[in-house]
């Protein structure tokens, strides 16, 4: 049970939660952000480029597992952004894409290079209720021959996220978070085939290489779930613009054990120039 539920956190809710961060675009006591919502106040070009360093977690000294690299362009009102990972030698471990169009997600992808799978969520207009939306999902497992493909959809609710978008969301509801309140959103998991409810709460508060910080908990709505998967943290500026520094938790690229290739916590580091 407990490995059926893990899944969830896989490689969906990994780096990937963060790797935008508002960086004064999105203002704190702004207007909730989300897939679904109207507001254009969100620019996804920004950060064009944010590097990052996936740590081993509580290893002395650091050990250096994999490197993050997110870039940004623009076209028009559509936005391209691209987040790779690699090996420290700079061969790839897996690459995600996501397409804004004006200020709103259109799409997402993703592909694990190292296992060959790959996933999408498409969202679009639902063909049979005129002025709704839904997610149109798509995961393929195996190669070649044997590569398998299933499909699945549902409708698109507000606070609809894909980890490109989480930090945005973050700075949205910044005042309700330093309060104390919870955020809840769904977020987009391919290999599931659907969205899965999150919440956002503030832990506590330090400081972080002498900068005072919030660090906040991403756990599982669902009590059940909550129970059998580890929380992910945040470590974020507690002064604008609020950039995330610091993130701890399952990363997207696996590691192999044996012949076996598994899920890895780690520590990542973010490089704000």
């Amino acid at each position: 049970m407990k490995k059926q539920m893990c899944q969830i956190l896989r490689t969906e809710l990994p780096v990937t939660i963060l790797l935008w961060v508002a960086g004064g675009i999105c203002c704190p006591g702004a207007a909730p952000l989300s897939a679904n919502s109207q507001t254009n106040s969100v620019d996804y070009e920004e950060p064009k480029i944010l590097s990052g360093d996936i740590f081993a977690m509580d290893a002395e000294p650091k050990k250096l597992i994999f490197k993050f690299q997110r870039s940004a362009t623009r076209s028009g009102t559509t936005v391209h952004v691209l987040r790779e990972y690699t090996y420290p030698d700079g061969s790839p471990a897996a690459r995600e894409r996501c397409v804004y169009e004006a200020g709103q997600l259109a799409s997402y992808e993703e592909e694990k290079l190292q296992t060959g799978e790959k996933g999408s969520a498409v969202i679009r207009p639902d063909p049979k209720k005129p002025g709704q939306r839904k997610i149109f999902f798509e995961y393929t497992t195996g190669q070649g021959g044997g590569a398998k493909t299933s499909s699945a959809s549902e409708n698109l609710g507000n606070e609809t996220l894909v980890g490109d978008m989480v930090s945005a969301f973050i700075a949205a509801h910044w005042d309700a978070l330093a309060k104390g309140s919870a955020a809840r959103f769904r977020y987009i998991v391919p290999s599931r085939k659907e969205t899965v409810g999150f919440k956002l709460v503030k832990e506590s508060e330090t400081t972080w290489q002498g900068k005072p910080v919030v660090r906040l908990r991403m756990e599982p709505t669902s009590f059940i779930i909550a129970q059998l998967v580890d929380p992910i943290f945040f470590v974020v500026e507690k002064n604008d613009p609020h950039r995330v520094l610091e993130y701890i938790g399952r990363t997207t690229p696996l590691m192999k054990s044996g012949n076996k290739w598994k899920d890895v916590d780690a520590v990542t580091i973010f490089d704000w120039k």
